[in-house]
């Protein structure tokens, strides 16, 4: 399509932080006649080629909402009852897929099993468009606002360019892809994201040359310690506009209000789309219908207290308080609610719908007085507290695990207590305490009150600050296998079952630390897991999810730069690596740089080896090659302290080869010639450096005899490389100790005879020939060293060896 992996990141079906930025917070779909004075266009416009029409009502209230390319369609009443199959399996798999996305919009992957959690997070990285799957569910979700088909009328147009300055979290990147979404529905064109790059001004060379293409690019954001845009990125517009035409495409640009009046200057007129602001109500409306079609929206967003709730708020709020909504209606009976509640209110609510709207509007308050009154009931033990605060941490869990970790909590909190016989409370008894259901057939919890787990952990954390350091520990641990011995007590403890532990408790520590600005759940988790490759793994992938996300993603940058810097805990730089490698280095190549330089100073082995891959990830980025490439070389400095790393980076682009179009041997990548004027090339002297610190005597021999014996492929399979190679080598050579300059030829000599030794049985006429050419010239440069030599003078030039 035009869209190059390494160029253009993400595109995965559900993308976390260049998709859902505050889920359409500029989405209701506006009025007719809030319509005409916003578009001046008529209160009715021609429907998609895809049979989407424009779904706004007289009254104001939302139609269906869906695309009918798909037959998806979605209401505010109950569902239709079509018996058509097909119908029916779209509709499934699109309230499915919307439930994913609030899931993904919410940071919410604790309620995912472990399985589609890495499905989901997997799919990062896999495509370089965005999936029409995911484009219709867009479209079934956002709710337009006003402006919104006139800005899709100028997007339409071939060489559009449309700059949406808002805050991350505004809603800016879900309606930029509404716009893709409509542009794909509508012209067939591909859609995907573009990366910015690794300079400070985006080439436009980064542009493919797809046809009839769309692009989303979101800007990096300026960071104190380095500037990543330049300021005449809106004089660019213009070359990127008529770039653009020629090739039928169009390009959305994100980027913020502050950077946007520093980089606007010469900017074409009208790139800013003039879009209105979002009402809660639609976006609550537009989601509850795509997603369970069969409630009656209308009871429950015209009800007081829910629009109480819903005024004034962003999107991320507002999905907030839908997913409440249908936790509430997917429970058979709120039993706290009712509790509290007078027999007058009880008998007057028949159906229950009552007591379901005051358990939302208790969950958006935490259920604080709910939990006041538990707490302070007489009789209240310890192992019940630390049995619903386990349960609501391992929602999903089964029950035993719960009862065996609520325990384990007891004797870390000095109270310890055995299960063994019948002294202690069992596990119907204190299901019971805690008022939670009990699922006989899968073995687990449900507390039947939406929002009551996320609660108990708030209200824990509030009313127990003493405890909190040792509460961290314990459930950073929890997902390993360090103690065994609790295995006794389970039925069984798989893999799936650590993982699913593990996604519950690693998200609740990003959504806190990134609440509360303070990163200790997270560096507690980093460190116990550190060691466990499994969790290793899935710590990795919930950070990177978390840099990307909206709302989240600056914070988590702000720690990604602290972490790289840390030398105490060699597991936070390298957790700061790590992410560098995926695609939070594509999408911010200078950010992560940044914190790569500051991580290459650790001298820890785990540190380099994520170093090593890292170096790779952000190498395919062309743009970004220029800067990776000076940064390695002046941690090859001596005087440096990061001379380790500098070597294993070095070593990681030597040994990297790339196959061209008809060559059946892979080239060094650091030995191609760019195929594009502006393309990086290493010079040689930067390149005789890296050799020099390569050859540099160390335990490691393995690396620099693979770089060798690429590089002399390389110079024997295509002769026209072997003054290079030649040149490099010789210069690498030139060190001003003398001894330091004996140990590298040395070394240098050693590694060409293992390349091609001779005499040797059916040796290699050419190969032999070539090194023998290459050590003549490395013992010409020796005489030169040991006798002064004087060149012979030509006419203006002067003949070297």
């Amino acid at each position: 399509m035009g869209f190059p992996a390494p160029e253009n990141p993400l595109g995965g079906t559900f993308r976390s932080g260049n998709g859902y930025d505050g889920f359409g917070k500029e989405g209701p779909r506006v009025e007719r006649a809030r319509q005409d004075d916003a578009d001046g266009g008529t209160p009715t416009d021609p429907q998609l080629r895809d049979g989407r029409g424009d779904h706004r009502s007289d009254d104001g209230r939302d139609g269906s909402v869906g695309s009918g390319a798909n037959g998806f369609a979605s209401g505010t009443g109950p569902a239709s009852h079509d018996d058509d199959p097909g119908v029916r399996e779209a509709q499934r798999m699109l309230r499915a897929a919307v439930a994913e996305l609030r899931q993904e919009a919410l940071f919410n992957f604790g309620e995912m099993t472990a399985v589609k959690l890495t499905a989901v997070l997997g799919q990062l990285l896999e495509h370089s468009e965005l999936p029409r799957r995911y484009l219709e569910t867009v479209r079934a979700v956002f709710a337009e606002p006003v402006g919104y088909r006139t800005a899709y009328k100028a997007l339409e147009e071939p060489g559009a360019v449309l700059v949406l300055p808002r805050e991350p979290g505004a809603g800016r990147t879900f309606t930029a892809h509404a716009l893709l979404a409509d542009l794909h529905l509508r012209t067939g064109a591909r859609v995907g994201p573009l990366s910015f790059g690794g300079t400070a001004r985006f080439p436009l060379r980064l542009l493919p040359r797809e046809q009839n293409a769309g692009y989303l690019l979101d800007l990096p954001a300026d960071e104190d310690e380095t500037v990543a845009v330049s300021s005449d990125f809106g004089a660019l517009l213009h070359d990127i506009q008529q770039t653009l035409k020629n090739r039928s495409s169009r390009l959305i640009v994100l980027t913020t209000p502050e950077q946007w009046q520093r980089i606007r200057g010469g900017a074409p007129e009208g790139v800013v789309p003039q879009l209105g602001k979002p009402d809660p109500v639609k976006v609550a409306r537009t989601w509850l219908s795509a997603e369970a079609p069969e409630l009656d929206t209308t009871r429950w967003l015209t009800d007081g207290r829910i629009l109480e709730l819903l005024a004034g708020q962003p999107p991320s709020d507002v999905l907030h308080t839908v997913g409440l909504i249908l936790k509430s209606e997917q429970t058979k009976q709120i039993h706290w609610t009712k509790e509290s509640a007078t027999q007058e209110q009880v008998e007057a609510d028949p159906d229950g719908f009552n007591a379901r709207a005051l358990s939302v509007v208790e969950a958006r308050t935490d259920w604080r007085e709910e939990l006041l009154k538990w707490h302070k009931k007489p009789g209240r033990t310890d192992f019940q507290r630390n049995f619903l605060l386990v349960a609501a941490l391992f929602r999903s869990a089964t029950v035993a695990h719960v009862y065996v970790k609520a325990a384990d909590l007891c004797g870390h909190f000095k109270t310890p207590l055995s299960l063994k016989g019948q002294v202690s409370p069992g596990v119907v008894e204190l299901v019971d305490e805690i008022d939670a259901d009990l699922d006989p057939a899968n073995d687990t919890l449900d507390f039947g009150r939406p929002g009551w787990d996320d609660a108990v952990l708030s209200y824990f954390w509030i009313d127990r600050p003493a405890v909190r350091k040792t509460f961290l520990a314990w459930m950073a641990e929890a997902p390993t296998t360090k103690k065994k011995k609790t295995n006794e007590f389970l039925e069984s403890f798989t893999t799936d079952d650590r993982l699913l532990l593990a996604n519950r408790v690693g998200t609740f520590a990003v959504r806190w630390a990134t609440r509360h600005r303070k990163p200790d759940p997270l560096e507690k988790i980093i460190s116990a897991w550190h060691g466990d490759p499994v969790l290793w793994k899935t710590a990795t992938e919930l950070i990177s999810a978390a840099s990307l996300h909206p709302t989240m993603g600056r914070f988590i940058h702000e720690l990604l730069l602290r972490w790289s810097k840390n030398r105490e805990d060699a597991a936070l730089p390298r957790l700061a690596v790590d992410v560098c490698a995926g695609e939070f280095g594509r999408l911010y190549t200078t950010k992560a740089l940044l914190r790569l330089g500051y991580a290459a100073g650790s001298e820890d082995s785990g540190v380099q080896k994520s170093l090593h891959s890292a170096v790779r990830a952000i190498w395919s980025n062309p743009t970004a090659r220029k800067a990776l490439f000076n940064s390695i070389i002046d941690w090859c400095a001596s005087d440096t302290n990061r001379l380790t790393s500098g070597r294993r980076s070095f070593a990681a682009l030597a040994t990297l080869t790339a196959g061209r179009e008809g060559e059946a041997v892979p080239e060094p990548v650091l030995l191609q010639e760019g195929s594009e004027e502006d393309e990086f090339q290493p010079a040689l002297k930067d390149l005789a450096v890296g050799w020099q610190t390569l050859l540099t005597p160390t335990d490691d021999d393995t690396v620099p005899a693979e770089a060798l014996r690429l590089w002399m492929d390389a110079a024997h399979q295509r002769p026209n490389l072997s003054p290079l190679v030649f040149s490099v080598l010789r210069e690498a050579l030139d060190a001003p100790d003398p001894d330091l300059a004996r140990r590298l030829r040395n070394r240098l000599n050693d590694l060409l005879y293992a390349w091609q030794p001779y005499p040797a049985p059916n040796a290699d006429a050419t190969r032999v020939r070539l090194r023998h050419e290459l050590a003549d010239l490395l013992a010409h440069d020796r005489s030169r060293a040991v006798a002064k030599y004087h060149p012979r003078v030509v006419g203006r030039s002067t003949e070297t060896a």
